[in-house]
């Protein structure tokens, strides 16, 4: 493999980490992504800190290093802590439930045969006296909002 190295010689090694959970479910004080139960969960993705004031404000800071030794001739060794970044592809993007409404053909919404609603608002289906009832209702709860309590023997009908 290269061994011993000779002065003003280079090794270079390269090795592939794979930080799966199931390698890793053993160990304590691990940080998830979502529930050890789940099938789906991660290892935490590493929280990357523009500026060392910002470590006060944060609660859980996700770091990962990995340390590397060597054994030097002579009796000494050369131990070395090499910081990585782990981090998740960002998931593919799913439309909400309303964006999907919006992208439906709206021939095919009446074609559903369900009369849609667009008024949220007003929620009396009779036109006619939802105006003088809407104002009556809100008069009603202004009232009640001055005095602190309702039914009181303050109260009048109006």
């Amino acid at each position: 493999e290269g061994f011993p190295i000779t002065p003003c010689s280079n090794l270079t090694k390269v090795y592939s980490l794979i930080p799966l959970l199931a390698n890793n479910k053993d160990k304590r004080g691990l940080a998830l992504d979502g529930k050890l139960k789940h099938e789906d969960t991660n290892l935490a993705s590493s929280t990357i800190i523009r500026n060392n004031t910002q470590k006060e404000n944060l609660g859980i800071i996700v770091q990962y290093k990995v340390k590397v030794k060597i054994v030097v001739a002579m009796g000494g060794d050369l131990a070395v802590e090499l910081p990585f970044t782990l981090t998740h592809p960002k998931p593919p993007p799913t439309s909400s439930p309303s964006q999907q409404l919006d992208q439906q053909n709206p021939d095919d919404q009446q074609a559903t045969g369900v009369p849609i609603d667009h008024n949220l608002i007003q929620l009396d289906t009779n036109f006619d006296n939802a105006a003088h009832d809407d104002d009556f209702i809100f008069e009603e709860f202004a009232r009640i909002r001055l005095k602190g309590h309702e039914g009181g023997p303050d109260d009048t009908e109006a």
